[in-house]
């Protein structure tokens, strides 16, 4: 929280967490409390500016924080969180949170043979799939006892990609959900990339969607590209207020604005 006592003197911070608030604000999560709870985003366009909001809001409520990128380094969420008002490489030093990524271990030829390895999956299929990759988020999160913590999975379809059975993705899934459900206090947070054209991912995203309390649902826009608006979104809660809303949203360098369906340029 201390990454943030600065805000009340710092203009740009301060118009930072306001388009933040709006954000979550609109998902309800300023009512509604996800700790023991599972989110999925699912994203039909590159990369989720949601997942970030998301990130941002567990870093500004001190929440611990154990992020597993298949896709990406700590840099760049480093990067795209210093941008939206939260240091990740300091929260990093103080043990507030943990990454867990696979791109390194995909690059470092001399981890390869690493059995303690979360990723070992990628170089020796006889081994049970994920299971080490869960087990090293089981040990993360048991250090967490009684404090509030997210665990965020950023692009999970992306180990369809890399060879892994749905089936697999399924129980790695429920897993970590009964991790948060287990702690009262951790809440699950996941992102996946679908398109169109594949099938395996779409109903991998619709299994999961349908065990998750809250569904984010992020598209483009239907008749192209436009100045005003990046994409729109849907919001479905499978839990009370059992709700679904519809929005339109623009991406900045700096954070998200979100409209009600044809208000953008009011």
């Amino acid at each position: 929280m201390e990454d943030f006592e600065y805000a009340w003197k710092n203009p740009l911070f301060n118009s930072l967490l306001k388009m933040a608030d709006t954000v979550i604000k609109a998902l309800m999560l300023d009512k509604i409390q996800m700790d023991g709870k599972s989110l999925i985003i699912v994203q039909h366009n590159d990369g989720s500016p949601f997942l970030h909001s998301l990130l941002t809001q567990s870093a500004r409520q001190g929440r611990k924080i154990c992020l597993v990128s298949f896709n990406h380094s700590v840099g760049y969420y480093h990067n795209v969180g210093t941008r939206l008002g939260w240091n990740l490489n300091n929260l990093l030093s103080k043990n507030q949170a943990v990454f867990i990524g696979g791109l390194q271990t995909l690059k470092d030829s001399s981890r390869l043979q690493n059995c303690s390895n979360p990723f070992d999956f990628l170089f020796n299929p006889s081994t049970c799939p994920i299971q080490t990759l869960l087990l090293s988020i089981q040990e993360v999160v048991s250090n967490w006892v009684e404090q509030p913590f997210s665990l965020v999975i950023d692009e999970l379809d992306c180990l369809l990609s890399l060879g892994v059975e749905p089936k697999h993705i399924v129980k790695f899934f429920q897993h970590c959900h009964s991790l948060v459900q287990t702690n009262s206090k951790g809440s699950l947070i996941i992102s996946m990339g679908v398109t169109p054209s594949d099938k395996e991912v779409i109903q991998c995203s619709q299994l999961l969607a349908h065990w998750c309390d809250l569904v984010i649902t992020e598209k483009g826009l239907q008749t192209g590209k436009s100045k005003d608006l990046t994409g729109s979104l849907t919001v479905n809660w499978n839990i009370h207020p059992f709700t679904e809303q519809h929005f339109h949203f623009k991406c900045y360098d700096r954070g998200i604005k979100m409209f009600a369906p044809g208000t953008a340029v009011l």
